[in-house]
């Protein structure tokens, strides 16, 4: 698959641990309802590892980056916020199971690319491998879907 697009939607979380796999859960339904996006637009299932590769190879063709992932929020289960990168601080980062931060590369590239996070506050990350959204985030899906489309409409505005 090519990254070479102006704007990439990457979803983000590790499917084997309830709602952690919320991120790539979203890249799903787009992908099974061939849900279409404005502009130059490429949907990746970022996983867990997968984005720190993606952001460390930065295309020139960049514009716009929207990452699709869980926050501690402490909010109710199923908030959805959208958040700049500036306001993830590096000590609350998001750390995949090998040590690597998903946020970290994004910031060499934020001075050349808008960045936006979409987050949604989990109900259950289990200890043990367990597959399988919440009802609460499973019922988000459409609204971060939405919620996607209109920020990335915004950046193609401006």
């Amino acid at each position: 698959m090519s990254y070479n697009h102006e704007n990439l939607i990457v979803g983000c979380g590790n499917t084997l641990y309830g709602d952690d796999g919320f991120g790539p859960e979203v890249i799903r339904y787009i992908k099974e309802n061939n849900i279409e996006f404005p502009g130059d637009t490429c949907v990746i299932d970022g996983a867990t590892s997968a984005p720190h590769y993606i952001f460390t190879l930065p295309q020139e063709k960049w514009k716009n980056i929207i990452i699709i992932d869980i926050a501690s929020l402490n909010e109710e289960a199923g908030t959805i916020k959208v958040l700049n990168l500036d306001q993830i601080h590096e000590e609350n980062r998001y750390m995949d199971v090998h040590g690597l931060s998903a946020t970290y590369p994004l910031h060499d590239l934020k001075e050349k690319v808008n960045i936006k996070l979409i987050v949604i506050q989990p109900e259950n990350i289990p200890f043990e491998m367990e597959m399988g959204l919440s009802k609460t985030l499973e019922d988000k899906i459409p609204q971060t879907i939405n919620k996607t489309i209109e920020i990335l409409n915004s950046m193609l505005s401006k």
